[in-house]
Parts: structure tokens; C-alpha cells; sequence
């Protein structure tokens, strides 16, 4: 795989955006709206690393297990202090659901981000200006 393909800046910068988004929405809100954070910052990433389809996706993939695995320990450490330590075995199934999930969500929202980075590059024919004398 060519080196070039993988942009580690955007991927950084993408995981804390999604880490923010989780905190100010889960811990501070009482929602869990992961999926929609992974969502955006998935679209995030896709925009900053520009390219084709296939770099989007590429890093939005990347992202999404780089990311839903640090949301994942964070919403497992948040059981254990919860007191929900002794059930966490019955709930190991769902979390691997909702992570597999989570990958999945970034990745399109890393092609997304792509499609709509190509489009606002997109040129369109300029009108001419007729100067009025």
C-alpha cells in the first residue's frame, strides 16, 4: 500500500474531535450519541484528506478502529465505575456490535467526506462579466 494514502494528521485530529464530541455529549449530557460523533468526525477526516473515494474511506476506516476502540474503553471504564463491573462479561457482545458498528459509520462518513470535498473543488464554467460602459 502506498504510503501516501494513509494521512496521519487528519486521523489525529479527527480521534480528538470525536473524543470531545463524545464527552460533551455522553458525560456532560447524559446522551450517548457515539455513532453520530464517529459520524462527523468521520466527515471531517474525509474532507481534510481530500483525494479520491478510496482515501476517504481508506482513512475514514483507519479512524473508525483507531477511534470506536479509545470510545470503547472510555464507555467501559464508565461501566466499571458505574458498578455495572460484575455484568461487564453479558455486555462484551453488544460492545463489539457497537464497535464493529462505530467502523463502519466512520468509514462512510470518510467517503462522504471525500464526496464533498471533491465537490466544493468541482470548477464551473465562470460567466463572463460584461462590462457595462
Amino acid at each position: 500500500m502506498n504510503k501516501d494514502v494513509i494521512k496521519w494528521r487528519p486521523i489525529i485530529i479527527g480521534i480528538i474531535t470525536v473524543i470531545a464530541l463524545y464527552i460533551v455529549s455522553n458525560i456532560l449530557s447524559g446522551l450517548n450519541i457515539s455513532l453520530i460523533d464517529l459520524l462527523l468526525a468521520g466527515i471531517a477526516v474525509g474532507f481534510m484528506v481530500g483525494g479520491d473515494i478510496k482515501v476517504g474511506a481508506i482513512n475514514g476506516g483507519i479512524f473508525g478502529v483507531i477511534g470506536g476502540v479509545i470510545l470503547t474503553i472510555i464507555l467501559l471504564i464508565m461501566y466499571y465505575i458505574a458498578g455495572y463491573s460484575s455484568v461487564l462479561g453479558l455486555l462484551v457482545f453488544s460492545l463489539l456490535t457497537y464497535l464493529i458498528l462505530g467502523i463502519i459509520i466512520a468509514l462512510v462518513g470518510g467517503i462522504l467526506g471525500s464526496v464533498i470535498k471533491i465537490e466544493s473543488e468541482k470548477r464551473y464554467p465562470e460567466q463572463e462579466i460584461v462590462e457595462s460602459k
